[in-house]
């Protein structure tokens, strides 16, 4: 019995320093964070664009009016670059509070999308909803009721519309899958 649970004891130790050394391979330096910010736009938006953390700390001050990220950790499988009006609605969205706009705007994940639920911004349980992991794309989101006409079906490859019926509802424009 002792011997069984000091190498049960033995085997956690070895679990947590895998672990641990695991979370700090996944640990990205600023600089790293910031090419993969940047690698979610073209270069002609993203090379002068700022680049904040996902906590909100400013990596690299920009000098037009993007916004880049690297994407939530530990994996940062979701960069994205935004104009003005997909910074507000991202703000909107994180805060939990209404969003309108009577323009477009748009957002760049040429790195494509951490899953996702297409109708429900705020669901993580994915056994429930209509998730997807998304390629490289675009979106777009503009005045209300200019989504109207575009289907929600992700499944053709076409446009479609994410977060129908939400304040955050917007057009997903798939580049490759």
């Amino acid at each position: 019995m002792r011997n069984e649970l000091l190498r049960l004891f033995g085997m956690l130790i070895i679990g947590v320093v895998v672990l641990s050394a695991t979370q700090e391979a996944l640990a990205l330096s600023n600089n790293e964070k910031i090419a993969l910010a940047k690698s979610a736009a073209p270069d002609f938006i993203s090379k002068n664009a700022t680049v904040l953390d996902e906590d909100g700390k400013l990596l690299s001050q920009g000098n037009n009016d993007w916004v880049c990220s690297p994407g939530l950790p530990p994996k940062y499988e979701n960069p994205m670059c935004n104009d003005p009006v997909w910074q507000a609605l991202m703000k909107a969205l994180n805060a939990k509070k209404p969003f309108s706009t009577d323009t477009l705007g748009f957002s760049y994940m040429l790195q494509g999308d951490a899953p996702i639920d297409n109708d429900d911004p705020y669901n993580t349980d994915q056994t429930t909803g209509a998730w997807i992991k998304e390629g490289p794309h675009i979106m777009i989101v503009g005045p209300k009721g200019s989504v109207d006409k575009i289907p929600s079906s992700f499944k053709s490859g076409a446009p479609y519309v994410m977060f129908r019926g939400t304040d955050y509802e917007h057009i997903m424009l798939q580049i490759s899958r």
